[in-house]
């Protein structure tokens, strides 16, 4: 039996999506938040030697979609995909969206110098879908913008499954690497560049061929994809560093040394050479990076704002962390699971009403899975 029908998990991908969200809070709180406040010589200037860096967590979020989004999708059909997708993420966005609110709302006369998206029912609306841009309305929390590139991610896999193309999935990976090229150099068809993800397409290609690597096993063609996608990664992640840092003479050499090291690490992942971390460890820790990386932004800025003239830096910074640690914990706890299941089996009624699908028995629940996010 292949891996591909086996209900597994692998562990270390929990791990590293903590890792990765950890790294992009760290990033906020210290780089961006604490940073231009501090004296020099300071811990947050030595700390941010390092956080400046935790950007780059978004890219290893984009390696991780793609491989365990290929990895449940092959399994499944077109509308299983959108019903597992959907009750995935939306109750946890839509309580980080609501937390969100909540606290712009509750704190933005106090935190004035903070820039905070309008709370009219228009702007409520369109985040809800998780795609506001398509209604020209504001982020009510600027990470929002990855979510959308998830689902753009989703919408070719979509595609994909409903075309029959699965079987097809290796030249289509050549495809999607060839128009990533081609976009370096050239102004490609908006469309093309929408649904090749244009400029992170390579993150999502490189996943996908280290699920296929595990699943279906190691050959010439699928290595020099994984080569070809780093290839592009490494150009990209140059390019970028300029949006989320100064690009220096250390940063040139930084970067793409972790986008290095995340192809190393999936190549030991992809040929099963483990950790060896406890799975009830990972999973925990899996289970709390969605909401963490969905809460902690807007709401940080804010709560450091208010905070800070009576706490410092080093005290802000610990009641940050340990609120964007507690609300996660508390969205992972009381509403993931029970929101998944209610928005299953709302959508498989509704999916098995139209035809799309056969009905599901009274027993069935959805997956038990914090390692697709």
């Amino acid at each position: 039996m292949s891996i591909e029908q086996k209900s597994l998990r692998v562990p270390d991908l929990d791990l590293l999506r903590f890792v990765a969200a950890a790294a992009v809070v760290l990033y906020h709180y210290v780089t961006c938040y604490l940073l231009p406040d501090s004296p020099a010589n300071s811990f947050v200037q030595v700390a941010s030697v390092v956080t400046r860096y935790g950007y780059l967590g978004v890219d290893l979020f984009f390696i991780i979609s793609g491989f365990v989004i290929l990895w449940s999708s092959l399994s499944r059909s077109a509308a299983d995909f959108v019903i597992s997708r959907s009750a995935r993420l939306f109750p946890s966005f839509w309580t980080g969206m609501a937390l969100t609110a909540l606290f712009t709302f509750a704190l933005r006369d106090h935190a004035p110098l903070v820039e905070v998206a309008p709370l009219d029912a228009r702007t409520l609306a369109a985040n809800a879908t998780m795609l506001p841009v398509l209604f020209g309305a504001h982020m009510i929390d600027g990470v929002y913008w990855t979510l959308e590139i998830e689902i753009r991610f989703y919408a070719v896999i979509f595609l994909l499954l409903v075309l029959r193309q699965m079987k097809f999935i290796d030249a289509w990976l050549w495809a999607w690497l060839a128009c990533a090229a081609l976009g370096t150099q050239f102004e490609l068809p908006w469309i093309v560049k929408y649904l090749t993800l244009q400029p992170y397409g390579p993150f999502f290609v490189a996943g996908c061929a280290f699920y296929l690597i595990l699943a279906r096993g190691v050959s010439v063609g699928r290595c020099a994809v994984v080569l070809c996608a780093c290839a592009l990664c490494l150009l990209e992640s140059v390019q970028q560093r300029e949006q989320f840092i100064t690009p220096d003479a250390i940063s040139g050499f930084v970067v793409p040394a972790v986008i290095v090291s995340y192809f190393a690490i999936f190549f030991l992942i992809a040929t099963r050479c483990t950790s060896g971390i406890s799975s009830k460890v990972a999973y925990q820790l899996g289970a709390l990076t969605y909401p963490l990386y969905l809460i902690h932004a807007v709401i940080g800025r804010l709560v450091y704002e208010v905070i800070k003239p009576h706490l410092g830096l080093a005290g802000s910074l610990a009641v940050m962390c340990v609120l964007a640690a507690a609300l996660a914990y508390a969205i992972a706890a009381t509403v993931d699971v029970r929101g998944r299941k209610a928005i299953d089996r709302l959508l498989r009624g509704l999916f098995s009403s139209a035809g799309l699908i056969a009905p599901a028995p009274a027993s069935a629940l959805p997956e038990k899975d914090a390692t697709v996010r």
